[in-house]
């Protein structure tokens, strides 16, 4: 397992067991009517101004905020040093929903004020268009470091697989019709970003049904490298739609990056109408 995938394996399972835990130490509380909770004895820390629930609050919003910083590694140099491109944006995707998870948590599943209710609601649009951004994100091929490939190298990569190929199978070998064969599978190619937004479930679910058989294949011939072979249908595929996609996620980032200043417009908000109300523990009014 490389150092990327250990970390996001971790993050992971970081996000799992946090989500567990908090509903553990509360599921009776959240499971419990809004108007009847007060009469229950953890009302007084698992409310939204309670002392657990005031805590998820703060930890909800610091992982958000710290969603955001991948933004900055995108577009500032003095960044790149730390960390694969790929790495941060797994962290930007684990974040963007345990952040909001915890959120959740802080409301009890039960936002009261128009404020907050708004804020719950933009934070919900963020982190739907994020999980639909990565789907398009994976459909656009990226080296190790995590950068988009262009044209020029996705060619470079399948004569390079190609090559690899050849290497161990002759011209003569029943694997080169195979994978003439996948490569020419009925392929609906979009003729807009709109409509390749629309087709994005069925590209992602054939896309992967197609890795599954290429991984079958790889593996029924121990003499050459599956990586190989999975390029070689891959590449083909993607030439004919990378520059749709990729004009696809520059549309999609626009988008999200108005959804995420709301988001902080109205996180903002709340949290001042809590501090001027006196809501904040600490802070009067």
């Amino acid at each position: 397992m490389t150092r990327t995938r250990l970390y996001t394996a971790s993050f992971v399972a970081l996000a799992v067991g946090i989500a567990l835990a908090l509903w553990l130490k509360g599921s009776s509380f959240y499971m419990t009517h809004p108007w009847d909770r007060s009469l229950l004895p953890e009302y007084d820390a698992l409310r939204s101004g309670g002392s657990w629930g005031f805590a998820e609050g703060i930890v909800g919003t610091a992982l958000i905020l710290l969603n955001l910083t991948f933004m900055l590694r995108r577009r500032l140099k003095a960044m790149r040093r730390f960390g694969a491109l790929r790495l941060w944006m797994n962290m930007h995707v684990v974040t963007g929903l345990v952040g909001p998870l915890i959120v959740v948590y802080h409301t009890a599943f039960y936002p009261r004020t128009t404020v907050a209710l708004t804020a719950f609601v933009s934070l919900g649009v963020l982190v739907l268009t994020g999980v639909i951004g990565r789907f398009i994100y994976a459909m656009i091929p990226h080296t190790v470091a995590g950068a988009e490939m262009g044209m020029d190298e996705l060619e470079r990569r399948l004569v390079d697989a190609r090559g690899h190929l050849e290497a161990k199978a002759g011209a003569d070998d029943p694997l080169w019709p195979k994978l003439d064969q996948l490569s020419r599978q009925p392929l609906i190619t979009p003729r807009s970003s709109f409509g390749s937004l629309l087709l994005l479930p069925y590209t992602i679910v054939s896309t992967l049904w197609l890795r599954i058989r290429l991984y079958l294949l790889g593996r029924s011939r121990r003499d050459v490298d599956w990586h190989d072979v999975q390029d070689i249908v891959l590449i083909r595929r993607r030439l004919h739609t990378l520059k749709l996609y990729r004009q696809l996620l520059r549309w999609w980032r626009a988008l999200h990056r108005i959804f995420a200043l709301v988001m902080v417009v109205t996180l903002t908000i709340h949290v001042v109408v809590l501090m001027y109300l006196g809501y904040v523990p600490g802070v009067g009014a």
